[in-house]
């Protein structure tokens, strides 16, 4: 298994704080950056390496669509170098306290030699 986790939240905080997603709280300040993997396996294997399919999903939280938009570009610009490309991409939006999360998705195929 091949464990990003580092160097995706070194990336991410280039940007704004990020926080792995489990440990957000009500009092976490915003604008900032939530991430937690969504799989990590392996695709293809040999005698001496193996391939793995890798995806995060990335939340920007915040209360103004256009500055979410502007992270958000800037999240795919950090994490492009990584080897990531964004697979999917969408917005929900809370009523009740006006949060809104630009919601992503990242995926990269990595090589572990063994």
């Amino acid at each position: 298994m091949i464990d990003l986790h580092s160097l995706v939240k070194t990336a991410l905080s280039a940007v704004l704080p990020t926080h792995y997603e489990m440990t957000l709280t009500a009092n976490t300040k915003t604008p900032c950056i939530s991430y937690m993997e969504l799989g990590n396996y392996g695709t293809a294997y040999g005698d001496t390496q193996e391939y793995s399919r890798i995806q995060y999903q990335i939340k920007v939280w915040g209360h103004d669509l256009a500055e979410l938009q502007k992270y958000a570009i800037q999240i795919a610009e950090v994490m492009r170098p990584l080897g990531f490309r964004r697979i999917s991409s969408g917005e929900l939006y809370d009523k009740n306290s006006s949060m809104i999360q630009k919601i992503m998705t990242f995926e990269a195929f990595a090589n572990e030699v063994y």
